[in-house]
């Protein structure tokens, strides 16, 4: 009896569907699943929190952070603040005052309540697979009727895909002959010895049998692809399952200059916020309590700011009468300290830049520990000790740019960086002055009888995040605070 062809058509039509689903049902996952290979993060979104971005079911993949701060309105995967050993994924829509990364669901209508540091940062979403990941939510959340239908819909895939014309997609007898025609001639039968000839059984065999553990396999291959996506950390665009990231940075990576130098445990940090010109009282971002004293004229908060990815402001000095001065400092002037500060000017008159002095207001009778600009632009760290001692930058920065001052004493003696990049150091000089009694003053104090004495003791120009620590910080440290401007 012969087939009807439309019939064997339907069928053919039938798998070759069922094939190429399968085949793209395997590649999803394989896509979902492969980048872990090289150090990306497969994740699976379990809410919609990100709708319409991420949809529940979804496998994002995440690539490491790598050295630089992920950009503003990027996509985040970080450990959830919020619950202990889970990861988020979340929009990074802005920082705070703190240095801390603000973030929102796309599908939220208010800012997520608690913040992150940039340490927390596991990767940047970089791939979206859609919904190669819903057995997975559906297993976790016990939606077993929806994971049946799912299972019985893939294995009639996988048996479908299977058939071929050897399970009857095509009729193998013999055609029918009518009355009037001969019959076939048969074929002579064959020699014992010809090696073509197979018995029924193992013809049987060779090709539907060898479908049918193709198909198992592919099945397999998926089956394992999805166990894969299983394992990758579920979220609600929140994660469960914490991730490292595989990169590896030559220095620490902070998301804002404010946030570097807390890290480091500063005695004071004046990040000089203020928003008022009439302002006495400097805040103390270092959580020490530590309220510097402002001059009652001489200064303008500015919107002009070193660090980009920092919020808040700066102070302009004017050069005649403006300055901040820090409380009196716990056992006097330190042997081993650092002194840091944003700069920015064009003055020709130099000035002090921040140092120690034994008054808070006026001129200190006693004044070293102190980094001061000449009336070339030049940078100085001077400390008296039998003499004054000094090095010094040997280019210019009174260029109307932002720039970075940090000078360090120790054990191993002086160091001076602008700009993240060491430019004068001297070994032999480990001690100051003794004073039972100091000060940090900024934009104002005493430089009479120091090397290259610029005209004014009043720094004209613009400074941020003044800051003294009671250790000397490292290369790697200070070139870190530039980095994150």
């Amino acid at each position: 009896m012969t087939e009807n062809p439309l019939w064997t058509w339907r069928r053919l039509v039938a798998v070759t569907l069922a094939r190429a689903l399968l085949a793209c049902l395997l590649g999803l996952a394989a896509w979902g699943a492969l980048p872990a290979l090289i150090g990306w993060h497969p994740t699976t979104v379990s809410s919609g929190s990100m709708l319409p971005r991420l949809h529940v079911g979804d496998v994002a993949v995440s690539r490491p952070l790598g050295p630089q701060p992920p950009p503003l309105t990027s996509v985040l995967l970080f450990e959830d603040p919020d619950h202990a050993g889970r990861l988020r994924m979340h929009r990074f829509v802005r920082i705070d005052d703190d240095g801390l990364l603000v973030t929102r669901g796309d599908a939220n209508e208010a800012d997520d309540s608690t913040h992150v540091a940039l340490s927390a940062v596991r990767g940047i979403g970089t791939l979206r697979v859609p919904w190669i990941a819903l057995p997975v939510v559906w297993v976790r959340q016990g939606q077993w009727l929806d994971l049946g239908l799912v299972a019985a819909g893939l294995a009639l895939l996988v048996l479908v895909a299977s058939s071929s014309r050897d399970h009857g997609f095509a009729d193998d007898d013999p055609p029918e002959t009518g009355p009037d025609e001969p019959l076939p001639d048969e074929p002579d039968p064959p020699r014992p010895e010809d090696p073509a000839v197979t018995s029924p059984e193992r013809a049987g065999w060779q090709r539907p049998a060898l479908r049918r553990v193709a198909a198992l396999l592919g099945a397999g291959l998926l089956a394992g692809a999805l166990t894969t996506s299983a394992l990758t950390a579920p979220a609600d665009a929140r994660f469960s399952a914490t991730t490292a990231t595989t990169a590896s940075l030559a220095t620490p990576t902070y998301f804002g200059c404010a946030s570097a130098l807390t890290s480091f445990n500063p005695y004071f940090l004046y990040r000089m916020d203020e928003t008022s010109s009439s302002a006495t009282a400097a805040t103390d971002s270092s959580g020490n309590g530590r309220t510097g004293v402002y001059g009652s004229s001489g200064k303008t908060s500015t919107t002009n700011k070193p660090c980009s990815n920092d919020s808040g402001r700066a102070m302009t000095f004017d050069g005649s009468s403006g300055y901040l001065s820090s409380p009196a400092v716990s056992g006097g002037s330190p042997d081993t300290f650092s002194l840091s500060v944003w700069f920015r000017t064009t003055t020709t008159s130099g000035g002090k830049l921040i140092g120690f002095g034994n008054a808070q207001t006026g001129q200190s009778p006693n004044y070293d520990r102190h980094v001061y600009m000449t009336d070339t632009g030049r940078i100085y760290f001077g400390v008296y000790s039998s003499g004054n001692k000094t090095i010094s930058s040997s280019s210019s920065y009174n260029d109307g740019s932002w720039h970075l001052s940090v000078a360090t004493m120790s054990s191993a003696g002086m160091r001076l960086y602008v700009d993240g990049r060491q430019v004068g150091s001297d070994p032999s000089t480990t001690t100051g002055e003794a004073s039972s009694t100091s000060y940090v003053r900024v934009a104002f104090d005493k430089v009479t009888f120091w090397e290259n004495e610029p005209t004014s003791p009043y720094f004209g120009g613009s400074l941020d995040d003044a800051a003294f620590f009671t250790t000397a910080l490292s290369a790697t440290q200070v070139q870190s605070v530039y980095n994150a401007r």
